[in-house]
């Protein structure tokens, strides 16, 4: 599935995304940008990735969102994301393509080189079926820790919450992460 990375992070957390089915190209682009807020869904690019994690444009967009449709895998998982977090994402599904299981394996030597902008957000509606999939929004902030941040590592629903702590993806959550998502990552 794709996501989070933070919820990539479903995706990111094992979840191969493989070729597109026979969904049509506009029914893929629908459904990639349902977890952007619709007043940046109309210029979102949105791209697809095949079986080794490389990317192909779909719709090239307007503004500063890259989404992704959901994959081949179980339940549903669809995300959008600043551009400048796409290095992250591009390395981390060459990593899984390339035979890690887990965000732990991807991330055993360290993160891509990426220079992603602080502050940059990430929308993800994730879930067992479409219509139970849930909303999810974090704000990147690179390399950043419980330690530089102040903010608590412990997954919580009643404020923000630091997850992947002192890696390339690591992010402010505001809500509990989605089902699916595993509990073990970096800095937890």
């Amino acid at each position: 599935m794709r996501l989070l990375l933070f919820v990539s992070l479903w995706l990111l957390l094992g979840f191969l995304s493989g070729t597109p089915t026979a969904q049509t190209v506009t029914n893929q682009i629908t459904e990639a940008v349902l977890a952007a807020p619709e007043s940046l869904r109309d210029g979102a690019r949105v791209i697809v990735r095949d079986d080794e994690g490389q990317p192909t444009i779909l719709r090239a967009g307007t503004n500063s969102l890259v989404c992704e449709p959901d994959g081949p895998q179980p339940g549903f998982g669809v995300e959008c994301y600043h551009r400048s977090f796409q290095a992250v994402m591009d390395w981390t599904y060459r990593r899984l393509a390339e035979g890690a299981r887990t965000y732990r394996e991807a991330y055993a030597d360290g993160g891509p080189e990426a220079d992603i902008n602080a502050g940059a957000m990430q929308y993800a509606l994730i879930g067992q079926t479409k219509e139970d999939a849930v909303q999810t929004m974090s704000i990147k902030l690179p390399y950043a820790t419980a330690d530089s941040t102040g903010l608590p590592i412990e997954e919580r629903n009643n404020g923000p919450w630091l997850m992947w702590g002192g890696t390339a993806a690591a992010h402010i959550m505001f809500s509990t992460k989605p089902p699916g998502v595993p509990d073990e990552y970096p800095g937890r």
